[in-house]
């Protein structure tokens, strides 16, 4: 009875490595997907802006640092991107920590 106690413990440690680098891997997932989203909601707001206003506009937003990016052509042509620092360490080299997520949108330059 006493081996079965010590077997279930030894699994136990064996498998919480890998378990622990799962449940980090999907709260690094989320974070880029809440990122994403959030970028998404400045985008709806910036796309309606002229030009300089969106400098200003973008300051405010203390959560993420975002920066941006302007091309007038026959489209205005908005990204947006911001560096999203990830935790788990095996995503770090497989997603190249900072994490970049970008949002872009092309609007009809009247």
């Amino acid at each position: 009875m006493r081996n079965k106690h010590g077997q279930a413990l030894i699994e136990f440690i064996l498998v919480l490595p890998i378990l622990l680098l799962i449940v980090f891997a999907f709260v690094d997932f989320a974070r880029i997907i809440v990122c994403q989203n959030h970028l998404e909601g400045v985008m709806n707001e910036v796309s309606v802006l002229d030009n300089n206003e969106i400098s200003n506009y973008l300051q405010n937003d203390d959560e993420y640092h975002i920066t941006y990016d302007i091309k007038m052509e026959e489209y205005r042509i908005i990204t947006l991107t911001t560096k999203l620092d990830l935790i788990t360490p095996g995503l770090k080299n497989i997603l190249h920590n900072p994490y970049v997520v970008k949002v872009e949108r092309s609007i009809v330059y009247e």
